[in-house]
């Protein structure tokens, strides 16, 4: 599974980002979960005086309603997203929203002010109106996912790392404040012109060398490499 956010401020093109790119996505045969955030205090799916909300008001944690049509789960309490996430098994999940969490994020916005509104080390690609008028924003790319939804899951395919699904039991907040962990850096080029990397991509492509250039006769950890690679 694949995860990564959609944030903006409010009427950027979130949704409509999200609606593009599910259809794309599912065209190339993925399955995708969604996760919306909801910002209206005390909102509730559910209607008073229905049976479910009669058994929510008794006292029950998780209330099922099950049709011919759809099952909906309303669970009592606000989760995090890591609880969420726990209920998908799907090929990909999009979350709207979620701006102050760490995962790989798409920035959907209308002008410039949008951009810096929610703009941070995750961000590895901007949507929306903005792409009229920008091709790029601090070296991350611009592109109109309702005219290039193709070429934006590219990216996603590209880009977006496998969840790292934490184990039953293990409780785990995703922020974006730096840890005491390891941190990397790496520079691509192609044709002498550096791409632009998202610092969580930087750091998969890194572990990703090191582990496998562990397992290589006379690597030492902490030697300087370099790889080079041609195409003949």
């Amino acid at each position: 599974m694949r995860v990564f956010a959609v944030s903006g401020v409010h009427h950027s093109g979130k949704t409509t980002t999200i609606e593009h790119l599910i259809r794309e996505l599912v065209g190339r045969g993925y399955s995708v979960g969604t996760v919306k955030s909801v910002h209206r205090e005390r909102f509730s799916i559910d209607r008073a005086g229905t049976n479910t909300d009669r058994h929510r008001t008794a006292g029950a944690t998780a209330v099922a309603a099950r049709s011919d049509a759809q099952t909906a789960i309303m669970w009592s309490g606000r989760l995090d997203y890591e609880e969420i996430l726990r209920l998908y098994d799907t090929d990909w999940v999009i979350i709207e929203g979620a701006h102050r969490e760490a995962y790989p994020r798409i920035v959907a916005a209308g002008t410039e002010h949008h951009i810096e509104q929610r703009f941070d080390g995750s961000t590895f690609l901007i949507c929306g109106a903005v792409a009229q008028r920008l091709d790029s924003w601090r070296g991350v790319p611009v592109m109109d996912a309702t005219t290039r939804a193709k070429e934006v899951v590219d990216l996603l395919e590209r880009s977006v790392p496998e969840y790292d699904r934490p184990k039953e039991g293990q409780a785990v907040q995703r922020t974006l404040e730096p840890g005491p962990e390891e941190r990397f850096e790496v520079e691509v080029r192609v044709d002498g012109e550096e791409l632009h990397l998202a610092p969580f991509v930087q750091d998969f492509v890194s572990r990703t060398v090191l582990g496998m250039l562990s397992s290589l006769k006379g690597y030492k950890p902490g030697s300087e490499f370099t790889i080079e690679i041609r195409r003949f």
